[in-house]
């Protein structure tokens, strides 16, 4: 019975471990005329792309402004294409601003406003940039995107709503376009939602990577986009981070909205690899997928005339469960749940403790041991992620280690560092301590505590340690409570499931955002999740 128990659970890591896979998944390229084609976006950025064109290469920069503006009269009409020009004494720049604006009109002056900046990154930037990039992913994701919304909703007669796509300039070099844009009161007074495109790799699934305050609204209706990948920790660690991009701008007017970046393969970030033979096809109909349902339903309900719909009070917490999944709840129903979690918690302990299973001592000295492998996976993830960036011949920042090759060794060290753990667990509190209860009951608490804390402090953090704490509840109920295998079993399968789709692929993501450098940062998430997941592989295979 033990051998079965044991090769279900295997099974059941394993399917676990190859579905979480899937969650971070990218459509299809699709080439048509009805429906956003990443096909037809490829041809727009080959042209964008031909030559670096940043504000500091006025030739190719220029041609790339009048492609952009050619194709946009072509799209919606040269009398709904308008110019907006400012001398660089206007905006404190040694160099003009040009930014470019296509308004496709609706029944209601109240518009959403898609934003993509035409130049590309000219000078030497952060750690690691060779600028001299020739601008196909950044920003010729974005131009590309908003050419195809051009093409799709120029000439409609029926929207209920307005749409604005806004082209601008020197947003490499500060943001001057989106900043001059923000200022022109009777546009932007019209603006009831933002959309601002970015790339700062060139593959992988767009991430939906930051809001606007008080989002509760704001989620609702990205709800409305397929195959939607975002986690709020990310909107979370962003708003405390010192990074900018156009959407800066019109956060700073107070404008609702969202930003959405694709991360993977920081090395071709500004320099001259950031080309069209770069490009990832799959990437850009992601973006698509996401954005073209979103333009649609704001500009097909009457509901979003009113310029301030989008404007809540509350955030919400939000991540992805699978693809196509997306989980989302309001902070005050996040702080409901990490208090019935605590009392359930609570009720747990007391119950084992009285039933004797349980030392509260023994709980504390696990608990103790849980901080002091915190500290030592800090330590060790400081240590190899400044290894990596000396090898490298980079520098280095917790957040920020810019090196080709490190994904494979990286993903290497943590794999062996979860074995390391797990083997540990083994031999010292299963084997030798004997404490179990006592590990996950410690493990619980830190978690909970954790939420709590994030919940008021960071709230779009929270769900990282809750999940993890209530199916710890789940597990440890299941341990003393559920006495058919079959039920037990199915409860134990559950909490890996579930876990092992959220960790796998937020770590990955995670990784893409910060680079190597925040390995420290890594292995205590998967610290935490190992409080839980290691405990009930070993009750489940009893």
């Amino acid at each position: 019975m033990r051998i079965t128990r044991r090769l279900i659970t295997i099974v059941v890591l394993s399917i676990s471990f190859l579905l979480s896979l899937f969650v971070l998944w990218t459509p299809i390229p699709e080439i048509t005329d009805t429906d956003f084609s990443a096909i037809k976006a490829a041809g727009y950025i080959k042209e964008i792309s031909l030559e670096p064109h940043s504000v500091f290469d006025p030739v190719a920069h220029e041609e790339v402004r009048l492609y952009l503006k050619g194709m946009l009269e072509e799209f919606v009409g040269t009398e709904n294409v308008t110019e907006y020009n400012y001398t660089g004494l206007e905006v404190g720049s040694d160099y003009d601003i040009k930014n470019l604006l296509a308004t496709i009109p609706g029944n209601s002056d109240t518009a959403i406003l898609l934003v993509a900046h035409y130049d590309s990154r000219g000078h030497i930037g952060r750690m690691g940039e060779l600028g001299g990039s020739f601008g196909a992913a950044d920003d010729g994701y974005g131009l590309a995107t908003l050419l195809e919304i051009a093409r799709l909703y120029g000439g409609r007669t029926d929207l209920e709503n307005t749409i604005y796509i806004l082209m601008t300039d020197g947003e490499e070099t500060g943001l001057y376009g989106a900043e001059m844009a923000a200022g022109e009161t009777d546009l932007m007074d019209n603006v009831g939602f933002v959309i601002n495109i970015e790339a700062r790799g060139i593959e992988g699934p767009a991430y939906m990577f930051e809001t606007s305050k008080n989002n509760s609204k704001v989620i609702d209706f990205y709800k409305n986009a397929d195959f939607p990948i975002s986690y709020s920790i990310a909107t979370a660690v962003y708003t405390v981070m010192p990074n900018s991009t156009d959407f800066t701008e019109f956060l700073a007017i107070d404008k609702q909205g969202i930003n959405f970046a694709v991360l993977d393969s920081l090395y071709y970030y500004h320099t001259p690899r950031d080309n069209y033979t770069s490009i990832n096809q799959s990437s850009i109909q992601h973006y698509g997928a996401q954005i073209t349902p979103l333009v649609d339903e704001f500009v097909t309900s009457s509901v979003y005339s009113d310029v301030h719909y989008f404007e809540g009070t509350e955030d919400q917490v939000f991540f992805n469960l699978f693809s196509n999944v997306f989980i989302a709840y309001t902070d005050t129903f996040a702080t409901i749940l990490h208090f019935l979690t605590l009392v359930l918690f609570i009720l747990l302990f007391v119950f084992l403790v009285l039933k004797k299973d349980v030392k509260p001592l023994k709980v504390l000295k696990q608990l103790g041991i849980i901080f002091g492998v915190i500290i030592l996976l800090a330590i060790f993830g400081i240590f190899v992620s400044k290894l990596f960036a000396f090898l490298g011949h980079t520098s280095w920042s917790l957040t920020y280690v810019r090196m080709d090759g490190s994904e494979l060794p990286a993903y290497i060290i943590i794999g062996l560092v979860v074995i390391g753990l797990v083997w540990a667990y083994k031999k010292l509190v299963v084997n030798r301590m004997k404490e179990e209860n006592e590990f996950m009951l410690a493990g619980i608490f830190l978690l909970i505590l954790f939420a709590l804390a994030t919940g008021f402090i960071l709230s779009g953090a929270s769900f990282l340690f809750f999940i993890p704490a209530l199916f710890g509840v789940i597990s440890l109920t299941t341990r003393h409570f559920v006495k058919n295998r079959v039920v037990e079993i199915a409860i134990y399968s559950l909490t890996f499931l579930i876990n092992i789709l959220i960790l796998v692929p937020l770590v990955y993501s995670l990784f893409l955002a910060l680079t190597v450098g925040g390995l420290m940062a890594f292995l205590i998430v998967i610290w935490f999740y190992l409080l839980i997941l290691t405990p009930t592989f070993y009750f489940s295979i009893e």
